[in-house]
């Protein structure tokens, strides 16, 4: 049996841990498959100790690039059998990161194609027709200050509302990232200052008239099950990408 004959999905998981798991479950969720052998294969990788983190990276705590740690997972992803590959984190799509996996995957000639989820996250909006102009962003300040969906949108045509720096840092980024009740921290348990941030995050972009909002971090898409927020757009970037994985396997 030669398994590597497959258009397998290969998955980056371990930033957080949980992240991959959401990946697969929407992948899981979103085929048509109506027994167990219709599924798509999958190979997923979590080595969240390998991997430093990229919000710590992109604001200078640290000098060490995941990038690197994140190609090689994908380089094993390859030998695997994955064909295409998505990774489970908003953040290392940003461009200093993410330059250098495409730098290193060139470089030891990949044929793995990796999937970018800024930019299906975009065109799915395009492709939606639901004439949506305003886009909230939530996502930790690592993507906050690479402005990669920021430029993605901009680009597209969109009016990208995202906060001031302090709001930035005391609701979203505070919300996933701290040490007691952040959602890294508890991913299983929806505490009620994770719902509290939740809710003043929502309704900053509510006041500022946003269409829809982009959960631009995996640690949100775990939390935020709803389609709308009141008569905004909810956008989950991780369920996007697995329809994109999905779509490049043909199922």
């Amino acid at each position: 049996m030669d398994f590597k004959q497959d258009m397998a999905i290969g998955i980056v998981g371990g930033m957080g841990p949980h992240s991959g798991l959401t990946l697969f479950n929407h992948i899981l969720s979103n085929t048509k498959a109506r027994t167990d052998q219709e599924h798509p294969s999958v190979i997923m990788m979590s080595f969240p100790k390998h991997i430093v983190d990229r919000t710590s990276f992109l604001e200078g705590d640290t000098e060490i690039n995941p990038a690197y740690s994140i190609a090689q997972i994908i380089l094993n992803l390859g030998k695997s059998g994955a064909k295409v590959v998505g990774i489970a984190c908003n953040t290392a799509h940003s461009q200093h990161i993410y330059d250098v996996i495409i730098d290193e995957l060139v470089k030891e000639k990949s044929e793995v194609k990796l999937m970018n989820m800024p930019l299906e996250t975009c065109r799915h909006l395009k492709d939606s027709k639901t004439g949506i102009t305003k886009v909230g962003l939530m996502a930790t300040n690592g993507t906050y200050k690479s402005g990669v969906y920021k430029k993605i949108l901009e680009d597209s045509g969109y009016e990208v509302i995202v906060p001031d720096a302090v709001f930035q840092n005391q609701v979203i980024h505070k919300m996933i990232y701290d040490v007691e009740f952040g959602i890294k921290a508890s991913p299983n348990n929806l505490n009620v200052n994770v719902q509290r941030l939740m809710n003043e995050a929502l309704e900053y972009f509510k006041e500022k008239e946003a269409e829809a909002i982009i959960l631009g971090c995996t640690e949100l898409s775990m939390i935020f099950k709803e389609k709308m927020f009141e008569r905004i757009h909810i956008v989950d970037p991780t369920e996007i990408l697995a329809l994109a994985l999905l779509r490049e396997i043909d199922v």
